[in-house]
């Protein structure tokens, strides 16, 4: 009988392993669940998520300095100790699949080199930095050329803190070396030359839910669709050709406060996050669009 149970068990957890759920253009696979205990530690469900090119899950919750790197089959790999015990800002691989981890302050960025398991400090002196530090597209574009927006710090939301006085919101195409730029209403193409280029009509795209604190996710130049995420804890998928707009809300069934995150790779073909998480276990999940 208990021999029995087992393997209804494992049945079972191998079902959920691969569990799928079909919303709009949206398909969402569900890849493992883990203890939210050992990667939580206690406390209120913030977090960061980057994934690399082979797909390795890099997870950081507030709550304590470390940065677990996890496989898609949900084995944890390696367990990386930060000279830090704040929140993670920005959390992003670089190019070389090297791991960066921006401060909450915004006075540091650390790289953690995969090939000496090192963590390096690098000074983060203005906004473009960030983005400079990833890889050679933005390294060699002139970042500063880009048309931005100021922060004014007497109207900062109480979630909203920044020590510059303006902010860039980028997103790269890795295919083609376009950056993106999202701000206010709309997204604009910044181009792939050196610099900032007079704008087009078609490099712009406008809608009423964008902001310069959306994520950016997967922009489809060919079809003009993109897919962001904002701090209402949803997922867009935006069709500016057709004006179709779906949605997946991601803390549906929760009262709990959170604040979410979600990534793609250098591929740029899937989104990455939490499907679902309780007080015990918390699931991971792969989206991907049709």
């Amino acid at each position: 009988m208990r021999f029995t149970s087992i393997i209804l068990f494992l049945i079972l957890a191998a079902s959920n392993v691969f569990a799928q759920q079909v919303r709009g253009p949206f398909t969402k696979t569900d890849l493992f669940t883990l203890s939210r205990e050992e990667l939580i530690d206690g406390g209120i469900f913030t977090y960061r998520i980057a994934v690399d090119a082979e797909e390795i899950i890099a997870f950081n919750s507030c709550n304590q300095p470390i940065v677990f790197l996890i496989s898609q089959q949900g084995k944890i790999l390696e367990e990386i100790k930060l000279p830090y015990d704040g929140c993670i800002r920005n959390m992003e691989f670089d190019e070389f699949d090297n791991l960066l981890m921006m401060d909450n302050e915004e006075t540091r960025i650390f790289r953690y080199v995969r090939r000496t398991k090192k963590i390096e400090t690098l000074p983060y002196n203005k906004p473009e930095d960030w983005y400079k530090y990833q890889n050679h597209f933005y390294k060699f574009f002139e970042i500063a050329s880009i048309p931005t927006y100021y922060n004014n710090p007497d109207y900062y939301q109480d979630f909203y803190k920044t020590r510059f006085p303006y902010s860039y919101n980028l997103w790269l195409n890795y295919q083609d070396g376009y950056i993106y730029q999202f701000a206010y209403n709309f997204i604009k193409k910044v181009g792939n030359r050196k610099t900032y280029l007079a704008l087009k009509r078609s490099d712009l795209w406008f809608s009423d839910r964008l902001s310069n604190k959306c994520k950016p996710l997967l922009i489809d130049l060919e079809k003009e669709t993109t897919v962001y995420f904002d701090r209402s804890l949803t997922l867009y998928y935006e069709d500016f050709k057709s004006g179709l707009l779906y949605t997946w809300p991601m803390a549906e069934g929760h009262d709990e406060a959170v604040q979410l995150d979600y990534s793609t790779n250098m591929k740029q073909k899937k989104i990455w996050g939490v499907s679902t998480f309780d007080n015990k276990h918390i699931t991971f999940a792969v989206w991907e669009i049709k």
